[in-house]
């Protein structure tokens, strides 16, 4: 089957941006006729139509629109990130298209939005020659990944310096032998675990002690709770654990309550994430924020950027965004 043509095979085409196609076959403003006339014969040669979406987009004047990937709406941080986005970016006059990544390729999601949208946004896992390819020209605004090349943004979030202030609080508050629970994410593609940029800095920063205080467990309240009951049974010891994510933190508070074990009495418990669902568990779970508010805005003030420019491929803008702790009773 022949690929759909999009806009931006008509724009490069023509010799034009994908704005100016948009103006043409829509008979807008601020277009010359030889131009406009370029532009309709591309689409006629290339057979392109335009998506009934993006016609109705024109019709209510909202032309500015993101193309918003997720990679799972199973997990509450996607959810909770992909909500404030909505709520963020419809206050500035952008419409948001989303596709989840996990029930298909994340080159066929960007692919499907690739002719309805200004920009894409979000966590990427692509390397970055092939983003380059399938984005074919529509700017592209990462999540906590940083970017080096033209047309390439990133909102970075200074997750090592947040791991380094949570070993540091937790120890101040009397912590002596602080283990981790990390994500077994790679086992998914791979038969070999790969520890995960979380427990690197957990290890470069907690010691040697700590280093080897550490269990692994699935994304999940069932592995979070799996893997707390096996590093409390390893390490009697361990009086305070660094949980890789939410989730999986709130699962460990679950496992501690059958297992007998006071928190944060016996044990201290941090999350990363800074999810509303912590406020669900007892004891309410402390967690090291990501500040999901701060990074929405951020990728937004650089999509306000882009549109300033037409969309050109500018030089890479990065942004950074500095999580903190937010203490409940579980630590």
């Amino acid at each position: 089957m022949a690929k759909r043509v999009t806009i931006n095979d008509v724009a490069q085409a023509a010799g034009v941006s994908r704005q100016t196609v948009t103006r043409a076959i829509n008979g807008m403003g601020e277009i010359n006729e030889q131009t406009k006339q370029r532009v309709l014969e591309a689409c006629e040669r290339l057979g392109y139509r335009p998506s009934r979406f993006a016609r109705n987009l024109v019709a209510r004047k909202k032309t500015r629109a993101i193309g918003y990937l997720v990679a799972s709406f199973r997990n509450p941080y996607y959810t909770e990130i992909a909500g404030d986005l909505l709520n963020a970016a419809a206050a500035r006059g952008w419409h948001v298209l989303m596709a989840s990544t996990e029930t298909e390729e994340e080159s066929a999601a960007m692919e499907m939005l690739a002719g309805e949208v200004d920009l894409f946004m979000g966590h990427f896992f692509l390397p970055d020659d092939d983003l380059a390819q399938v984005c074919r020209g529509v700017p592209l605004v990462m999540v906590d990944r940083l970017m080096d090349r033209s047309g390439m943004h990133s909102v970075e979030i200074d997750l090592r310096e947040g791991v380094r202030h949570a070993i540091e609080a937790l120890r101040a508050r009397g912590v002596r032998h602080l283990g981790m629970i990390d994500s077994d994410f790679t086992l998914r593609d791979s038969p070999t675990y790969h520890p995960s940029l979380r427990r690197e800095w957990f290890e470069e920063l907690a010691g040697a002690e700590s280093a080897r205080m550490i269990t692994v467990g699935d994304e999940s309240l069932a592995g979070g709770g799996k893997a707390f009951a096996e590093l409390v049974a390893a390490h009697p010891e361990v009086d305070g654990v660094l949980v890789y994510n939410d989730l999986m933190a709130i699962g460990a508070v679950q496992a501690s309550h059958a297992l007998g074990i006071e928190v944060p009495g016996r044990v201290r418990i941090c999350g990363i994430d800074g999810l509303s669902l912590g406020e669900a568990v007892l004891p309410r779970l402390t967690t090291l924020s990501m500040g999901r508010e701060a990074v929405v805005n951020a990728a937004l003030d650089i999509a306000e950027e882009l549109a300033a420019a037409d969309f050109a491929p500018l030089p890479p803008m990065r942004r950074v965004v500095n999580p903190w702790l937010i203490w409940r009773e579980s630590a």
